[in-house]
């Protein structure tokens, strides 16, 4: 494999993350509300457990792709639910009001990479 080949690779996964994450963001405001509604408690322990593997997978995987700020800014949120994730229980309220405001800030902090990524020139789709 060549560096072009490995940059337009690269670039095709990174177009691919771009076109998911307002999705996965909704998705996460999604599991905030369930959380928020309580429940069943194992529905809801799984819905903390998933959303703290999907904001820990965002911020290892973001900023390689070159969204730098979304993946700051998934760490803030993953670590946030970290504690209720681990001890495998439901969020508390200020667990919960704390999270939303740092989906909020994910979201606006995604915004803006997907913002500085759509000015980039767009390879063939191949």
């Amino acid at each position: 494999m060549t560096a072009d080949d490995f940059t337009e690779r690269l670039a095709r996964v990174r177009a691919r993350f771009g076109s998911a994450l307002q999705g996965k963001i909704a998705d996460n405001f999604a599991a905030l509300e369930k959380m928020s509604h309580g429940g069943d408690g194992g529905e809801l322990i799984e819905t903390v457990v998933s959303l703290h593997r999907c904001l820990h997978e965002m911020y290892g995987i973001a900023p390689t792709l070159g969204f730098a700020a979304t993946g700051a800014a998934a760490g803030l949120a993953r670590t946030t639910i970290r504690e209720a994730a681990k001890a495998k229980r439901a969020a508390t309220p200020a667990e919960l009001a704390a999270l939303k405001s740092e989906l909020e800030g994910l979201r606006a902090a995604a915004a803006v990479d997907l913002a500085r990524h759509a000015k980039e020139p767009q390879l063939n789709a191949s």
